[in-house]
């Protein structure tokens, strides 16, 4: 995938997670289709925790995506998504700390902490 390529889905794909998807699911869908950062195995457990949201087992989720982080504790987009599952089980708590982790990891201010200040909002009821 082109530099130029991945420097328009990135963006498209963090907005879009801020906006109001029907789901959580279909939030982790539509990135899983558009951009996968990490290494394979990293890609993989992110896919399997999509999965296992489809079957409804947030916590399946995230024994996968904790898995995915001990393979790449600083991968930024794994803490949000951890935080995204977090925030879909209701422990608002957890969720606001995977967003402030997934915040340090960030390389910079840009959409992805955009995607955490959105997400960290919603876990406070704001």
């Amino acid at each position: 995938m082109t530099k130029f390529r991945l420097a328009i889905i990135i963006p498209m794909m963090l907005l879009a997670s801020c906006a109001g998807p029907k789901t959580e699911t279909e939030r982790y869908h539509r990135i899983s289709n558009e951009y996968q950062p990490g290494t394979g195995a990293v890609t993989q457990l992110h896919r399997e925790a999509i999965s296992a949201l489809d079957q409804g087992s947030i916590q399946l989720a995230i024994d996968h995506l904790q898995r995915a982080i001990k393979i790449e504790p600083r991968n930024a987009f794994s803490w949000h998504y951890l935080a995204q599952t977090y925030w879909r089980g209701r422990n608002y708590g957890k969720c606001i700390d995977m967003v402030e982790r997934s915040i340090s990891y960030g390389a910079s201010k840009d959409d992805l902490d955009r995607a955490n200040s959105a997400l960290r909002a919603r876990c406070l009821g704001e």
